[in-house]
Protein backbone atom coordinates (compact mmCIF):
# COMPACT_ATOMS: atom_id res chain seq x y z
CA UNK A 1 0.00 0.00 0.00
CA UNK A 2 1.39 3.75 -1.20
CA UNK A 3 2.48 5.57 2.15
CA UNK A 4 0.77 9.13 1.37
CA UNK A 5 3.02 12.07 2.97
CA UNK A 6 0.52 14.82 1.33
CA UNK A 7 -2.95 14.68 1.38
CA UNK A 8 -3.98 16.94 -1.14
CA UNK A 9 -7.72 15.49 -1.97
CA UNK A 10 -10.97 17.13 -1.08
CA UNK A 11 -11.24 14.88 2.06
CA UNK A 12 -9.49 15.69 5.09
CA UNK A 13 -8.60 13.94 7.99
CA UNK A 14 -11.31 14.49 11.31
CA UNK A 15 -9.95 17.11 13.28
CA UNK A 16 -8.10 15.94 15.96
CA UNK A 17 -10.00 17.19 18.77
CA UNK A 18 -13.17 16.50 16.56
CA UNK A 19 -12.27 13.02 17.01
CA UNK A 20 -11.61 12.79 20.50
CA UNK A 21 -14.82 14.29 20.76
CA UNK A 22 -16.46 11.89 18.49
CA UNK A 23 -14.85 9.02 21.01
CA UNK A 24 -16.74 10.61 23.99
CA UNK A 25 -20.12 10.45 22.61
CA UNK A 26 -20.39 7.60 21.81
CA UNK A 27 -19.80 7.22 25.82
CA UNK A 28 -22.50 10.35 26.44
CA UNK A 29 -24.60 11.31 23.31
CA UNK A 30 -26.00 7.68 22.57
CA UNK A 31 -29.27 7.74 24.01
CA UNK A 32 -32.64 9.40 22.00
CA UNK A 33 -32.71 13.48 22.88
CA UNK A 34 -36.57 12.69 22.43
CA UNK A 35 -37.03 10.58 25.26
CA UNK A 36 -37.34 10.69 29.14
CA UNK A 37 -34.85 9.64 31.64
CA UNK A 38 -31.62 10.85 32.82
CA UNK A 39 -29.36 9.82 29.96
CA UNK A 40 -31.78 11.28 27.40
CA UNK A 41 -32.10 14.18 29.19
CA UNK A 42 -27.82 14.50 29.21
CA UNK A 43 -27.96 13.53 25.06
CA UNK A 44 -30.37 16.43 24.74
CA UNK A 45 -28.21 18.98 26.39
CA UNK A 46 -25.56 17.70 24.38
CA UNK A 47 -27.14 18.18 21.45
CA UNK A 48 -28.83 22.19 22.28
CA UNK A 49 -25.69 22.82 23.05
CA UNK A 50 -24.19 21.38 19.83
CA UNK A 51 -26.46 23.42 17.40
CA UNK A 52 -26.33 26.86 19.71
CA UNK A 53 -22.40 26.77 18.85
CA UNK A 54 -22.78 25.75 15.47
CA UNK A 55 -25.02 28.17 14.48
CA UNK A 56 -23.38 30.72 16.38
CA UNK A 57 -20.35 30.35 14.16
CA UNK A 58 -22.42 29.73 10.47
CA UNK A 59 -24.27 33.12 11.54
CA UNK A 60 -27.69 31.60 11.63
CA UNK A 61 -30.11 31.06 14.29
CA UNK A 62 -30.48 28.43 16.55
CA UNK A 63 -34.40 27.45 15.67
CA UNK A 64 -33.00 27.98 11.99
CA UNK A 65 -31.25 24.71 11.84
CA UNK A 66 -32.47 21.51 10.82
CA UNK A 67 -29.18 18.45 10.88
CA UNK A 68 -29.39 15.46 7.94
CA UNK A 69 -27.41 12.58 8.12
CA UNK A 70 -26.81 12.98 4.03
CA UNK A 71 -25.92 15.87 2.32
CA UNK A 72 -27.61 14.93 -0.66
CA UNK A 73 -30.73 15.29 1.22
CA UNK A 74 -29.46 18.38 2.67
CA UNK A 75 -29.39 20.04 -0.44
CA UNK A 76 -33.19 18.22 -1.31
CA UNK A 77 -34.75 19.87 1.88
CA UNK A 78 -32.96 23.30 1.17
CA UNK A 79 -34.47 23.95 -2.19
CA UNK A 80 -37.49 21.43 -2.53
CA UNK A 81 -38.99 22.99 0.50
CA UNK A 82 -39.94 26.09 -1.24
CA UNK A 83 -40.54 24.26 -5.04
CA UNK A 84 -44.06 25.23 -6.55
CA UNK A 85 -45.11 24.40 -10.43
CA UNK A 86 -45.81 28.28 -10.68
CA UNK A 87 -42.44 29.02 -10.05
CA UNK A 88 -39.03 29.51 -12.03
CA UNK A 89 -36.31 27.37 -10.27
CA UNK A 90 -32.93 28.80 -11.54
CA UNK A 91 -30.14 26.79 -10.69
CA UNK A 92 -25.72 27.28 -11.80
CA UNK A 93 -24.35 25.36 -14.60
CA UNK A 94 -21.44 24.27 -11.81
CA UNK A 95 -23.77 23.33 -9.82
CA UNK A 96 -23.38 19.73 -7.64
CA UNK A 97 -25.27 16.85 -8.54
CA UNK A 98 -27.40 16.51 -5.71
CA UNK A 99 -28.97 20.54 -6.48
CA UNK A 100 -29.11 19.38 -10.11
CA UNK A 101 -31.10 15.95 -9.19
CA UNK A 102 -33.66 18.23 -7.35
CA UNK A 103 -33.83 21.09 -10.40
CA UNK A 104 -34.79 17.53 -12.14
CA UNK A 105 -37.51 16.93 -10.21
CA UNK A 106 -38.91 20.78 -10.19
CA UNK A 107 -42.80 20.65 -12.07
CA UNK A 108 -42.43 23.91 -12.78
CA UNK A 109 -39.90 26.21 -15.31
CA UNK A 110 -36.18 25.80 -14.73
CA UNK A 111 -33.41 28.24 -16.46
CA UNK A 112 -29.96 27.29 -16.09
CA UNK A 113 -27.16 30.26 -15.25
CA UNK A 114 -24.28 29.98 -17.35
CA UNK A 115 -20.43 29.91 -16.24
CA UNK A 116 -18.40 32.48 -17.26
CA UNK A 117 -14.77 31.88 -18.35
CA UNK A 118 -13.39 32.65 -14.45
CA UNK A 119 -15.72 29.97 -13.15
CA UNK A 120 -18.59 32.58 -11.59
CA UNK A 121 -22.26 32.49 -11.84
CA UNK A 122 -22.77 34.88 -14.98
CA UNK A 123 -25.93 36.93 -14.60
CA UNK A 124 -26.01 39.10 -17.41
CA UNK A 125 -27.90 37.11 -19.66
CA UNK A 126 -30.71 35.77 -17.43
CA UNK A 127 -33.60 37.47 -16.36
CA UNK A 128 -35.12 36.38 -13.22
CA UNK A 129 -38.53 37.60 -12.48
CA UNK A 130 -40.53 38.13 -9.48
CA UNK A 131 -41.79 34.74 -7.74
CA UNK A 132 -38.64 32.65 -8.75
CA UNK A 133 -36.94 30.19 -6.79
CA UNK A 134 -32.61 30.61 -7.33
CA UNK A 135 -29.87 27.92 -6.06
CA UNK A 136 -27.21 29.94 -5.52
CA UNK A 137 -23.98 28.54 -4.84
CA UNK A 138 -21.75 30.82 -2.60
CA UNK A 139 -18.39 28.89 -4.13
CA UNK A 140 -17.45 26.18 -6.47
CA UNK A 141 -15.86 23.19 -4.90
CA UNK A 142 -13.68 22.55 -8.05
CA UNK A 143 -12.41 25.68 -8.66
CA UNK A 144 -12.81 27.49 -5.54
CA UNK A 145 -14.75 30.40 -7.39
CA UNK A 146 -16.53 32.74 -5.25
CA UNK A 147 -20.10 33.86 -6.08
CA UNK A 148 -22.51 37.50 -5.84
CA UNK A 149 -25.30 37.89 -6.03
CA UNK A 150 -26.96 40.14 -8.56
CA UNK A 151 -27.59 43.96 -6.84
CA UNK A 152 -30.80 43.91 -8.92
CA UNK A 153 -32.65 40.67 -7.68
CA UNK A 154 -36.07 40.99 -7.45
CA UNK A 155 -37.26 41.38 -3.72
CA UNK A 156 -39.33 38.33 -3.42
CA UNK A 157 -37.15 35.79 -5.05
CA UNK A 158 -36.36 32.42 -3.01
CA UNK A 159 -32.70 32.32 -2.43
CA UNK A 160 -31.21 28.52 -1.55
CA UNK A 161 -27.54 28.70 -0.77
CA UNK A 162 -25.28 25.58 -1.28
CA UNK A 163 -22.60 26.25 1.16
CA UNK A 164 -20.97 23.40 1.44
CA UNK A 165 -17.50 24.01 -0.37
CA UNK A 166 -17.36 27.79 1.78
CA UNK A 167 -18.58 26.02 4.75
CA UNK A 168 -17.62 28.33 7.85
CA UNK A 169 -15.19 30.67 5.61
CA UNK A 170 -17.43 32.91 4.61
CA UNK A 171 -20.73 34.44 5.67
CA UNK A 172 -24.19 33.71 3.96
CA UNK A 173 -25.39 36.85 1.32
CA UNK A 174 -27.42 38.96 2.97
CA UNK A 175 -30.49 37.68 1.20
CA UNK A 176 -31.23 33.91 1.93
CA UNK A 177 -34.19 31.99 2.51
CA UNK A 178 -32.30 28.10 3.07
CA UNK A 179 -28.58 27.00 3.01
CA UNK A 180 -27.07 23.87 3.67
CA UNK A 181 -23.29 23.37 4.99
CA UNK A 182 -21.52 20.20 4.86
CA UNK A 183 -19.72 19.29 8.29
CA UNK A 184 -16.62 18.20 6.00
CA UNK A 185 -16.02 21.43 5.01
CA UNK A 186 -14.66 22.66 8.54
CA UNK A 187 -12.57 19.41 8.88
CA UNK A 188 -15.79 17.74 10.81
CA UNK A 189 -17.08 14.13 9.98
CA UNK A 190 -18.84 12.98 6.70
CA UNK A 191 -22.22 12.36 6.97
CA UNK A 192 -23.62 15.35 8.64
CA UNK A 193 -25.23 17.89 7.28
CA UNK A 194 -26.90 21.21 8.63
CA UNK A 195 -29.85 22.47 6.27
CA UNK A 196 -30.74 26.28 7.72
CA UNK A 197 -34.26 27.52 6.90
CA UNK A 198 -34.13 31.04 7.30
CA UNK A 199 -37.53 31.80 5.46
CA UNK A 200 -39.77 29.57 7.61
CA UNK A 201 -43.10 31.29 6.51
CA UNK A 202 -42.62 30.02 2.65
CA UNK A 203 -40.71 26.37 3.45
CA UNK A 204 -43.00 23.32 3.46
CA UNK A 205 -41.71 19.96 4.04
CA UNK A 206 -41.15 18.60 0.88
CA UNK A 207 -40.92 14.44 2.74
CA UNK A 208 -44.10 12.66 3.96
CA UNK A 209 -44.84 14.13 7.47
CA UNK A 210 -44.29 12.09 10.13
CA UNK A 211 -44.93 14.24 12.92
CA UNK A 212 -46.68 17.59 13.39
CA UNK A 213 -43.87 18.29 16.15
CA UNK A 214 -41.22 17.65 13.96
CA UNK A 215 -39.85 20.17 10.70
CA UNK A 216 -37.69 17.21 8.83
CA UNK A 217 -36.81 13.42 9.70
CA UNK A 218 -34.14 14.55 11.54
CA UNK A 219 -32.32 11.64 10.80
CA UNK A 220 -28.91 11.67 12.32
CA UNK A 221 -25.94 10.45 14.17
CA UNK A 222 -26.02 12.74 17.49
CA UNK A 223 -22.48 11.54 18.21
CA UNK A 224 -21.21 13.16 15.17
CA UNK A 225 -23.30 16.08 15.66
CA UNK A 226 -20.98 16.35 18.28
CA UNK A 227 -17.62 16.11 17.00
CA UNK A 228 -18.72 18.70 14.35
CA UNK A 229 -19.35 21.17 16.48
CA UNK A 230 -16.06 20.98 18.16
CA UNK A 231 -14.14 20.74 14.92
CA UNK A 232 -16.03 24.04 14.13
CA UNK A 233 -14.95 25.37 17.46
CA UNK A 234 -11.28 24.82 16.35
CA UNK A 235 -11.74 25.60 12.71
CA UNK A 236 -9.12 28.17 12.13
CA UNK A 237 -7.29 27.75 9.18
CA UNK A 238 -4.66 30.03 8.01
CA UNK A 239 -6.58 31.15 4.47
CA UNK A 240 -3.80 33.84 4.37
CA UNK A 241 -1.01 31.23 4.11
CA UNK A 242 -2.95 28.79 1.97
CA UNK A 243 -3.31 31.84 -0.55
CA UNK A 244 0.37 32.11 -0.93
CA UNK A 245 0.32 27.92 -1.31
CA UNK A 246 -1.79 28.32 -4.31
CA UNK A 247 -0.22 31.22 -5.56
CA UNK A 248 3.28 29.28 -5.44
CA UNK A 249 2.08 26.23 -7.06
CA UNK A 250 -0.12 28.53 -10.01
CA UNK A 251 3.53 30.05 -10.48
CA UNK A 252 5.69 27.45 -10.56
CA UNK A 253 3.17 25.74 -12.98
CA UNK A 254 2.66 28.35 -15.66
CA UNK A 255 6.67 28.63 -15.63
CA UNK A 256 7.52 25.37 -16.03
CA UNK A 257 3.98 23.61 -18.31
CA UNK A 258 3.05 27.30 -20.59
CA UNK A 259 -0.03 25.77 -22.20
CA UNK A 260 -1.31 23.99 -18.65
CA UNK A 261 -4.38 25.67 -18.13
CA UNK A 262 -5.44 26.96 -14.22
CA UNK A 263 -9.35 27.57 -13.78
CA UNK A 264 -10.18 30.27 -12.54
CA UNK A 265 -8.65 33.56 -10.64
CA UNK A 266 -7.34 32.88 -7.22
CA UNK A 267 -8.20 36.40 -6.32
CA UNK A 268 -11.99 35.72 -6.84
CA UNK A 269 -11.41 32.03 -5.20
CA UNK A 270 -11.55 30.15 -2.20
CA UNK A 271 -7.56 30.13 -1.35
CA UNK A 272 -7.47 26.54 -0.50
CA UNK A 273 -9.01 25.06 -4.14
CA UNK A 274 -7.00 24.64 -7.10
CA UNK A 275 -7.95 22.86 -10.70
CA UNK A 276 -5.51 22.54 -13.75
CA UNK A 277 -5.62 21.32 -17.12
CA UNK A 278 -2.55 19.82 -18.56
CA UNK A 279 -3.39 19.52 -22.40
CA UNK A 280 -1.94 16.24 -23.42
CA UNK A 281 -2.06 14.48 -20.24
CA UNK A 282 -4.34 11.90 -18.59
CA UNK A 283 -5.45 12.94 -15.49
CA UNK A 284 -6.07 9.42 -14.27
CA UNK A 285 -2.51 8.14 -14.76
CA UNK A 286 -1.29 11.55 -13.58
CA UNK A 287 -3.10 10.93 -9.96
CA UNK A 288 -1.56 7.18 -9.93
CA UNK A 289 1.83 8.74 -10.87
CA UNK A 290 1.47 10.70 -7.56
CA UNK A 291 -0.11 8.62 -5.27
CA UNK A 292 3.23 6.23 -6.26
CA UNK A 293 5.03 8.67 -4.81
CA UNK A 294 3.14 9.17 -1.79
CA UNK A 295 0.75 12.41 -3.39
CA UNK A 296 -3.09 12.47 -2.96
CA UNK A 297 -4.75 14.64 -5.39
CA UNK A 298 -8.05 14.51 -7.16
CA UNK A 299 -9.10 14.32 -10.97
CA UNK A 300 -12.46 14.39 -12.67
CA UNK A 301 -15.70 16.01 -11.40
CA UNK A 302 -15.48 16.51 -7.88
CA UNK A 303 -19.44 15.38 -7.61
CA UNK A 304 -18.58 12.08 -9.55
CA UNK A 305 -14.97 11.69 -8.58
CA UNK A 306 -14.83 8.35 -7.63
CA UNK A 307 -15.83 7.46 -11.62
CA UNK A 308 -13.55 10.08 -12.87
CA UNK A 309 -16.01 11.27 -14.40
CA UNK A 310 -15.62 14.49 -16.89
CA UNK A 311 -15.98 18.09 -14.66
CA UNK A 312 -19.30 19.40 -15.79
CA UNK A 313 -17.74 23.02 -14.50
CA UNK A 314 -14.77 23.13 -16.29
CA UNK A 315 -17.02 22.03 -19.34
CA UNK A 316 -19.43 25.36 -18.49
CA UNK A 317 -16.49 26.97 -18.32
CA UNK A 318 -15.60 26.44 -21.71
CA UNK A 319 -12.31 24.30 -20.86
CA UNK A 320 -11.20 21.27 -22.04
CA UNK A 321 -11.81 18.62 -19.61
CA UNK A 322 -8.92 16.03 -20.30
CA UNK A 323 -5.79 16.28 -18.49
CA UNK A 324 -7.60 17.41 -14.81
CA UNK A 325 -6.14 17.67 -11.92
CA UNK A 326 -7.71 18.99 -8.63
CA UNK A 327 -5.66 20.07 -5.34
CA UNK A 328 -7.21 21.34 -1.90
CA UNK A 329 -5.02 22.40 0.29
CA UNK A 330 -5.80 21.61 3.98
CA UNK A 331 -4.67 23.66 7.47
CA UNK A 332 -1.89 21.25 8.26
CA UNK A 333 -0.40 21.75 4.50
CA UNK A 334 3.14 22.90 5.02
CA UNK A 335 5.80 24.35 2.70
CA UNK A 336 7.98 21.39 2.79
CA UNK A 337 5.07 19.58 1.56
CA UNK A 338 3.83 21.83 -1.04
CA UNK A 339 7.43 21.91 -2.66
CA UNK A 340 7.90 18.18 -2.67
CA UNK A 341 4.05 18.09 -4.19
CA UNK A 342 5.14 20.25 -7.31
CA UNK A 343 8.21 18.72 -7.14
CA UNK A 344 6.17 15.68 -8.31
CA UNK A 345 3.36 16.83 -10.23
CA UNK A 346 5.90 18.81 -12.71
CA UNK A 347 7.75 15.50 -13.14
CA UNK A 348 4.65 13.34 -13.63
CA UNK A 349 3.17 15.90 -16.27
CA UNK A 350 6.10 16.11 -17.84
CA UNK A 351 7.11 12.76 -18.38
CA UNK A 352 3.34 12.24 -19.41
CA UNK A 353 3.97 15.38 -22.40
CA UNK A 354 7.11 13.98 -23.70
CA UNK A 355 5.63 10.36 -24.69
Amino acid sequence: MDSVTGNFQGESALNPLAQQALLAAFESGWADPKKIGENPSRAANLKNSAIESISHRLGVAPDQIEVSGEVGLGYFLSIAGFLDPAKTLHFGAGDRSGVIATVRSHHGATSEIPLGSDGRLDFKGTEIAENSILSFQLANGETGAINSLPTDLPSGTLVTVDATASGARMPLPAKWDSAVFDSRSWAGPSGLAIVAIGNAAHWKNPLPHISSTRRTYGTYSLPLLLASAVALENFKPDDLALAGFNQKIRSAIKAAIPNAIIAGDLAKSLPHLLSVIFPNTNGEEVLRTLAARGFAVDSGSACTAMNLQPSHVLTAMGLPTDGNIRITLHPESDEREITALISALLDAVGSQQQR
